[in-house]
């Protein structure tokens, strides 16, 4: 996905939701299925990524057992 406008995760689904939706009806020529195949993995692995930096991001704030001090947690 190098040289593309950054995409942003809810498009880069709906595009993968299409391919999809094309590859299941099966009425797309061979090479043309490789090609959906292949963008669909591209578009897999740049989802999986996107959540996967989300998932880094997301903290949980909880106090101690005082109410005093806030302190930041990984969520996990």
């Amino acid at each position: 996905m190098t040289g593309e406008k950054k995409l942003t995760f809810e498009v880069a689904m709906k595009e993968l939701e299409v391919i999809i939706q094309k590859l299941d009806a099966g009425d797309v020529a061979l090479e043309e299925s490789i090609s959906l195949y292949t963008r669909g993995m591209e578009l897999s692995k740049y989802c999986r990524e996107e959540l996967d930096a989300v998932d880094k991001k997301i903290s949980m704030i909880s106090k101690d057992h005082n109410n005093e001090t806030i302190q930041e947690e990984p969520f996990v």
